[in-house]
C-alpha cells in the first residue's frame, strides 16, 4: 500500500480562514469602504497574526470577489459601481431563475418557511440593517438548497459576498417602506415556489433581482 504524503498542520490555514472572516466582517460593517486599500502589515498588527496568514485570508476574499489584488500593489475593497452592480445582478438573475425552477420542481412546503419567518422577525423587530440582509440572503440560501444542484450552489456562493456587500450599501439610508415590501415580496416568492409552476417561479426570481438592482442603482448614482 502506498503511504500518502504528509498533509502538514492545519493551524495556519485555520488562522487564515479566521483572518478572512474578520476582514470580511470589517468590510461589511463599513470599517473598510469600497475602493479602500487593505495593507497587510496594518491588518496583521490589528489581528495579531502573521502577514502570511493575512495574505492567505485576503486570497480567500479575492476568490469571493470582494477585494482585488495586484502585483506590488496593496489589496483593495472592490469599488462600488453601476457597471459592476449591473453585471453582477444580471448574473444573479440567471442563477436565481435556475434555482427557483429547480426548487419548484422539488418543492417541499416547509422548504423556505423557516427562512421567511426569520426575515419577517428581523423586519418586525426592527433589527439592524446587517441582520435584515443576513435574513434576506438566508432565504435565498434555502431556495438554492431546495434546488439541490451542487454546481449551481457553488456559483451562488462565488458571488454571495459581493451581493451581501451591495445590499448593505443599498441599506445605508433605508428606503421608506423597503423592509416591509421585502417581506411581502419574499412571501410571494415562497408561495410561487410551492405552486408547481416552474416557469412562473423562474420569472418571479428574475423580476425580484431586477427590482433589487433598480433600487441599488438609485443609491449608487452616477
Amino acid at each position: 500500500m502506498r503511504t500518502p504524503a504528509p498533509l502538514g498542520p492545519v493551524s495556519t490555514r485555520g488562522i487564515a480562514a479566521e483572518a478572512a472572516h474578520m476582514i470580511r466582517e470589517a468590510i461589511m460593517n463599513g470599517t473598510f469602504r469600497p475602493g479602500e486599500e487593505l495593507r497587510e502589515g496594518a491588518l496583521a498588527e490589528s489581528l495579531a497574526v502573521s502577514r502570511g496568514s493575512v495574505r492567505e485570508g485576503l486570497s480567500i476574499l479575492e476568490r469571493e470577489g470582494i477585494i482585488r489584488t495586484g502585483w506590488h500593489r496593496p489589496a483593495m475593497v472592490i469599488p462600488a459601481s453601476r457597471d459592476h452592480a449591473g453585471n453582477l445582478y444580471r448574473l444573479r438573475a440567471g442563477l436565481d431563475r435556475i434555482a427557483a425552477q429547480g426548487a419548484t420542481e422539488k418543492a417541499r412546503r416547509d422548504g423556505v418557511s423557516a427562512a421567511l419567518e426569520g426575515l419577517r422577525s428581523a423586519v418586525t423587530n426592527e433589527a439592524a440593517r446587517s441582520e435584515v440582509v443576513r435574513a434576506d440572503l438566508e432565504f435565498h440560501d434555502a431556495v438554492y438548497a431546495m434546488a439541490d444542484n451542487d454546481p449551481l450552489t457553488s456559483a451562488w456562493q462565488a458571488i454571495r459576498s459581493q451581493i451581501r456587500l451591495y445590499q448593505l450599501l443599498r441599506g445605508t439610508e433605508p428606503e421608506k417602506g423597503y423592509d416591509r415590501s421585502l417581506v411581502s415580496e419574499h412571501a410571494e416568492y415562497a408561495k410561487i415556489l410551492t405552486s408547481g409552476d416552474v416557469e412562473a417561479a423562474g420569472r418571479y426570481a428574475e423580476l425580484h433581482v431586477e427590482s433589487a438592482l433598480e433600487g441599488l442603482l438609485g443609491r449608487l448614482g452616477d
